[in-house]
């Protein structure tokens, strides 16, 4: 019930605040440009090969999956080491909650509002989207918003754990901008340069100039979360191993919430609040 109590009052102050409403309001919008772009404004060589609802979807949480990692971020690098800082978190752990509560209780909190507000922008938008084209439908709909809601609430759990392990919050802002540099942007750089070195074309090959990589280079663009729901091998190609498979993503998502908040915990736990 600590926990709880602890993940209530966070969610709470999220809305006392009105962070919820501004979380949900930028996100819905840019929800919105994205699927208005991509059914709209987008080349007409483009339109024709998305005229696929999972296609479609597919399409638009890539457009966004660029904002769910900064709004998780930027949601839980604060979350314990502000309150560190002013000395709340003393006063916190004087009451009947251990380390473990405050930890597991924010991050329980701030990943609600990263869901609610994912949920919402894709209510909001899903509204228009359903009305204005027959390439909505609302099974893969659904199923992407869960998508990004799980992979916001991925981020949250880096995030606090940057913010359980560091002792200032300038030290955890720098950690969650790297950290959003690197998932974001950086980590599609290293493997554009590490392509340009393990391409290779097929000896004999009867179809041209086919590219092939190995499959420990999809692994390594899955590793991403941001990728993890993706199907990152080509079009037209099939997984050769287990790690290239969809039920693989659920193991990717766990390893990246139970160990970075198992390690802060660690840390957490030892440390001296003063």
């Amino acid at each position: 019930m600590s926990t709880l109590t602890v993940a209530r009052k966070e969610f709470e102050d999220a809305i006392r605040s009105r962070a919820l409403m501004v979380v949900a309001t930028l996100f819905a919008a840019v929800l919105a440009m994205v699927v208005y772009y991509q059914l709209y404004m987008a080349s007409s060589a483009r339109l024709a090969a998305i005229r696929d609802p999972a296609r479609v979807a597919s399409e638009i949480t890539a457009g966004v999956s660029i904002l769910v990692p900064v709004l998780g971020t930027m949601l839980g690098y604060k979350a314990i080491v502000g309150e560190r800082e002013s000395g709340s978190l003393k006063l916190l752990l004087t009451l009947p909650h251990t380390r473990w509560d405050v930890v597991l209780g924010k991050f329980l909190g701030r990943s609600a509002v990263v869901v609610l507000s994912v949920l919402i922008g894709f209510a909001l938008v899903g509204v228009q989207f359903a009305a204005s084209s027959e390439l909505f439908s609302l099974s893969v709909y659904a199923m992407a918003a869960v998508k990004m809601a799980i992979v916001g609430v991925t981020f949250v759990a880096i995030a606090i754990a940057f913010s359980t392990a560091m002792r200032t919050s300038m030290m955890a802002m720098w950690g969650a901008i790297g950290l959003t540099l690197l998932f974001v942007f950086l980590w599609d750089s290293v493997l554009t340069l590490t392509k340009s070195f393990v391409e290779r074309t097929p000896e004999n090959s009867t179809v041209g100039p086919v590219s092939e990589l190995p499959d420990w280079y999809y692994l390594i663009k899955r590793l991403n979360p941001r990728n993890a729901f993706k199907d990152v091998t080509p079009f037209g190609v099939e997984p050769n191993t287990f790690y290239l498979e969809p039920w693989f993503a659920v193991v990717i998502i766990g390893v990246w919430l139970v160990l970075p908040l198992g390690l802060a915990y660690v840390r957490f736990e030892r440390s001296d609040l003063a």
